[in-house]
């Protein structure tokens, strides 16, 4: 079965992990897909907190700085509308 990875970026990695373990092309791609794979991915609950806090952090710069509490929400008339 073959692969042909055409990013130069990939290749360079590759090549530079073989050298470093003194292995060929093909088990510098192994170990890397084996540790890749030993490392624990995202639970649903994570990514669904990583999106939020993506969008609470977009809130935040687009209100530029400004804090707001529950006072903030009324004026003397009553809620701020």
């Amino acid at each position: 079965m073959a692969i042909n990875i055409k990013n130069e970026r990939t290749v360079d990695a590759v090549k530079r992990l073989a050298e470093s373990y003194g292995v060929s092309y093909t088990a510098a791609i192994e170990m890397a897909a084996e540790a890749a794979l030993k490392t624990p991915g995202l639970s649903e609950q994570d990514r669904i907190m990583e999106q939020a806090s993506g969008i609470l952090n977009e809130y935040r710069a687009h209100m530029n700085g400004a804090v707001l509490d529950e006072q903030a929400l009324y004026t003397e008339d009553g809620l701020y509308a």
